[in-house]
């Protein structure tokens, strides 16, 4: 029917007025037409005022529970694309209530569907603002160290000022994604195996080794490594085009000079360290010579672990132009192992301040 200045209750009453006298006389008291008062008969029919309010309250009803069915149906689909769990971080629930507002409800129904507070969503996070700087502060220190972890960076942080502990040091590393790509693992020979005549001093056993890359023009380069093994101290990079033995014995000889002569030296049977030469240079020395297995570098594990070190934060990480630039950078490096990097393997202290350390608790006390 079309909309009339009429409701459903007078219509019927009108309808009953004409049924108890006639058409006209309703249609000329109520001022319409008589077709209009037939319309309605065929429309109404028989029905009181009583089923006209009843009929409506049951149309309300009816759209009441079918908005409810709706809300309910549309909850239980939101609830199954969020995957709805036990959430604790906080971080977690605010991304979950944001995509439920965004598919239409409002922060009461939302908040009511995750089953947290409404007063949450309003409290302004602290943690962004007192995270900032120590963020800032180590992606910087990550893009100067690239193959650094956050244990490192955590030693570098705190002479940055920066008192964090492992694990916010690491939920910080982990939320930035500054997480370091591993290596593919090797086997690795069993540790309980014991190494001949393991250091317990410093200046003990010297290991040395020899470390190959290229220039950019492709030129090779021959890097001789001596590593003392008690305090990881990197005495000696030597970079050449080629290493013979007698340049071995001119850089062992700078060693022993400025550092003293140690007990042993640990080397594979390379051709370069059981020459004639080297043999004779060391036993005047007085310095004795523990050579590797053949087919066992894990005898020499520190230098071994020490090229590794090299070649993955210098080596593959720098681009040589020449020798004499790779001879410049390489010693560059060379400092920076010994006086900047921590290692783990002395509680992450420095070579140098391992060294200093060794110095003060063998001095005497003074009473």
């Amino acid at each position: 029917m079309k909309k009339s200045q009429f409701t459903e209750e007078q219509m019927v009453a009108i309808l009953r007025e004409a049924d108890r006298t006639s058409v006209a006389e309703a249609a000329k008291k109520h001022k319409v037409s008589g077709p209009t008062i037939y319309a309605w008969r065929k429309h109404f029919g028989q029905l009181e005022i009583a089923d006209i309010k009843r009929l409506k309250a049951l149309e309300l009803e009816n759209s009441r529970l079918k908005k409810l069915l709706a809300e309910a149906a549309l909850d239980n689909a939101i609830l199954k694309e969020i995957n709805a769990k036990k959430l604790v971080s906080p971080l977690a629930r605010r991304e979950q209530l944001a995509f439920v507002r965004a598919r239409g409800l409002s922060l009461r129904r939302a908040c009511g569907l995750i089953g947290m507070s409404r007063a949450t969503p309003s409290y302004e996070l602290r943690l962004p603002a007192k995270d900032a700087p120590v963020l800032a502060a180590m992606k910087e220190l990550s893009a100067q160290y690239p193959r650094y972890g956050y244990r490192r960076i955590r030693v570098f942080l705190r002479r940055k000022g920066f008192e964090l502990s492992w694990s916010r040091t690491h939920r910080l590393w982990r939320q930035a994604g500054l997480l370091v790509p591993r290596n593919r693992p090797r086997k690795r020979i069993a540790s309980v195996r014991p190494r001949i005549h393991t250091p317990f001093k410093a200046n003990m056993v010297w290991a040395y080794d020899f470390v190959f890359d290229t220039t950019a023009s492709g030129q090779q380069i021959k890097c001789l490594t001596v590593v003392d093994e008690y305090t990881r101290e990197c005495l000696a990079i030597d970079v050449a085009g080629a290493i013979r033995s007698k340049r071995v014995i001119e850089v062992l000889s700078r060693l022993v000079s400025v550092h003293g002569a140690p007990l042993f030296m640990r080397s594979d049977n390379g051709p370069e360290f059981v020459s004639q030469a080297i043999l004779e240079w060391i036993s005047s020395a007085g310095i004795a010579t523990v050579l590797n297995d053949p087919g066992k570098p894990w005898q020499n594990g520190t230098d071994e672990s020490f090229n590794g070190k090299f070649r993955d934060e210098c080596l593959s990480i720098e681009w040589f132009r020449s020798r004499r630039e790779a001879a410049v950078l390489i010693e560059v490096w060379r400092n920076h192992y010994n006086e900047v990097r921590p290692h783990s393997s002395l509680q992450y202290l420095t070579p140098v301040e391992f060294k200093q350390q060794l110095r003060q608790d063998l001095q005497p006390a003074i009473f």
